[in-house]
């Protein structure tokens, strides 16, 4: 059975596990299979460019489904501006929110941007960030990314998670389901790594001035 939506991933799932009485169960190994990729894989079907993300007030709303920062660069601004990311902590000891401008430093705090100094206009940045995956059901979104290119990653994740749920499951096989699960998962980050470089080995760049990166496009 092709592994191309959920209603057969369940069913794959179901049949591996020669149980039919699971079917609830399924759909939390399936979600708990879905939260633990997303915070471990960082390739580059999760990478979102967002060349018009707004600043207009010293604090702006994360994307939905915000992982992680790629880089922020600030294109309304001549010359476009690399914005430096700091702690809260660094930014709140160092930073004085009172003061207005055109903004260089950011952090992350909770749900939310904070940017300083705070904008004096409408400034528009070109956001690369990571993105969760969105997850798969059997009504709203049938597949995504790791569903069509890993499936083994829902099938085996599903099958480990099912496995530390079954009472009585032999723990030799709770270790295979295990073992297989974390081989798909390194053999999707090895495919996106030779995908991006293409095997060949990184350049180093030498004779950047660290303190003139507002001027580094």
């Amino acid at each position: 059975m092709a592994l191309d939506n959920y209603s057969n991933l369940k069913t794959t799932i179901a049949n591996f596990l020669a149980r039919d009485d699971l079917n609830t169960e399924i759909d939390d190994f399936i979600d708990l299979t879905e939260a633990d990729f997303n915070r471990r894989l960082r390739i580059r079907a999760m990478e979102v460019v967002d060349n018009s993300f707004t600043i207009d007030s010293q604090t702006e709303t994360l994307p939905t489904g915000f992982l992680q920062i790629r880089s922020f660069i600030l294109t309304s601004a001549t010359p476009d501006r690399v914005l430096s990311l700091m702690t809260p902590f660094h930014q709140a000891d160092t930073q004085d929110y009172s003061n207005s401008g055109v903004p260089r430093a950011f952090s992350i705090e909770g749900n939310n941007f904070r940017f300083s100094p705070a904008p004096d206009s409408t400034y528009t940045a070109r956001l690369v960030y990571y993105k969760a995956f969105d997850s798969i059901n059997a009504s709203t979104f049938i597949s995504n990314y790791i569903l069509t290119n890993h499936p083994d990653i829902y099938l085996y994740g599903a099958l480990y998670y099912a496995s530390t749920f079954i009472r009585g499951m032999d723990q030799q096989t709770v270790l295979q389901f295990k073992t297989q699960y974390e081989a798909a998962i390194k053999q999707a980050e090895d495919a996106d790594d030779l995908d991006k470089y293409n095997g060949s080995p990184l350049i180093q760049r030498s004779g950047i001035n660290i303190n003139n990166l507002d001027n580094v496009k």
